[in-house]
C-alpha cells in the first residue's frame, strides 16, 4: 500500500480510538500512560510497520522521548452513520429564490 492509503487509515483508527477512549476511560488510564505515543497495529504487517517507523522518527526529536504505546486493534467494525434522524433546509440564494 501507499503512504497516503496509511495516512487515512490511521486518521480513521485515530477517530475510532478516540470515540472507545471517551466511552471506556478506565481502559485508557489503566494501558496508555499519560502523553505517550499511541501506536496502531492491525492485521496489515505493512501498515504496522510504518506506523512503527512514523513513532520512533517522531520520537527520537522530543527530548525527554515519550513511551510508545502499541495499541492492537482486535475487531473493527465497517463504518456506519450513526445519524438517527437529519433535516435539510435549502436556503435561498439572490439568484434562485425559494419558491412561494
Amino acid at each position: 500500500m501507499n503512504t497516503d492509503y496509511y495516512k487515512t487509515l490511521n486518521a480513521d483508527l485515530g477517530f475510532e480510538f478516540h470515540l472507545f477512549s471517551m466511552e471506556h476511560p478506565e481502559w485508557l488510564s489503566q494501558n496508555v500512560p499519560l502523553g505517550a505515543i499511541v501506536v496502531f497495529q492491525t492485521d496489515d504487517p505493512g501498515f504496522n510497520a510504518w506506523a512503527r517507523q512514523i513513532a520512533e522518527r517522531n520520537r527520537q526529536i522530543e527530548n525527554p522521548p515519550r513511551q510508545i504505546v502499541l495499541v492492537h486493534l482486535q475487531e473493527i467494525l465497517p463504518p456506519h452513520s450513526r445519524i438517527v434522524r437529519a433535516e435539510a433546509e435549502l436556503m435561498p440564494t439572490p439568484t434562485n429564490p425559494l419558491p412561494q
